[in-house]
């Protein structure tokens, strides 16, 4: 009998119910707080300005009560209970069965389950019917997908004018590039990503331009660069990462030097959108 065919979905959706199961062993909070700009089940993100990110994404969105706003890849939950905290009418989407019953409950102990909505579905492949959303966002999600489904994807369910923002994780600086090949999984750096994702180089974000019905833009916030040394043994602990901080801050204020950080804020703008 020949062995049945895995698909990257199917990778995906192991790989990520095995990390939502960690999060459960570890105890991580559960209840999302309305003011919280970072998920507190992974405080780490703090050192890392993710909430800067995020603060960004929802300026680019124009948050209002009643927007119907779709959460690609909700992971943890922590957008779309965010969203929800801010008045949205919330679907979110998972490839990972854990993930949408983890995010359930914390929607339940975030006191927002009347306004957030959690479906196991494939990203490249929406359930829903064209023209769905006000808004789609999501957090760490294009850079695990095929670029042209997802853009088409984005563009059919957004309204017109609609908006859309991802956080990503960037491609476009060698050194990251060069670290991410060969130091996960030696010198007791986790491995926290899955083989089938690949971070958004220029040729990817072209992918993504060129198969989205409307504008694309990059923008860096903040520059998360040399901090992520910090996963380095030696310069794991206070002083070192509150050093390499100190000078990513200064890099974000040069001209031209966002293109470094290790992350980035991507938005997909249907045709004719206002800004």
């Amino acid at each position: 009998m020949s062995e049945p065919h895995v698909t990257k979905q199917d990778r995906e959706a192991e790989f990520w119910d095995k990390v939502i199961e960690r999060s459960l062993s570890n105890g991580n909070a559960l209840r999302i707080g309305p003011d919280d700009l970072c998920d507190p089940a992974v405080p780490w993100f703090k050192t890392l300005d993710l909430d800067i990110y995020v603060e960004g994404m929802f300026s680019h969105l124009g948050l209002k009560p009643g927007m119907r706003v779709l959460d690609l890849g909700c992971g943890r939950g922590f957008l779309s209970v965010a969203l929800g905290h801010r008045g949205a009418i919330v679907e979110g989407i998972d490839i990972s069965p854990k993930s949408i019953e983890f995010c359930q409950r914390r929607s339940e102990q975030s006191g927002v389950a009347e306004r957030v909505r959690f479906s196991v579905m494939d990203c490249e492949q929406l359930d829903f019917g064209d023209s769905s959303f006000d808004a789609v966002c999501g957090c760490f999600v294009l850079h695990h997908l095929d670029l042209e489904k997802a853009a088409r994807e984005i563009g059919r369910v957004l309204k017109p004018h609609g908006r859309s923002a991802f956080i990503e994780t960037m491609g476009l600086n060698p050194l990251l590039m060069i670290a991410r090949a060969t130091l996960p999984g030696r010198m007791n750096i986790e491995k926290a990503s899955s083989d089938d994702e690949y971070p958004l180089n220029r040729d990817r974000l072209d992918t993504l331009r060129a198969n989205f019905p409307g504008t694309m833009n990059t923008s860096f916030p903040q520059v998360v660069f040399l901090r992520m040394g910090g996963y380095l043994p030696f310069m794991d602990h206070a002083l070192g990462r509150g050093a390499l901080t100190s000078i990513d801050h200064l890099l974000a204020r040069l001209p031209g030097m966002g293109r470094l950080s290790y992350y980035g804020l991507v938005t997909l703008d249907r045709r004719g959108a206002t800004h």
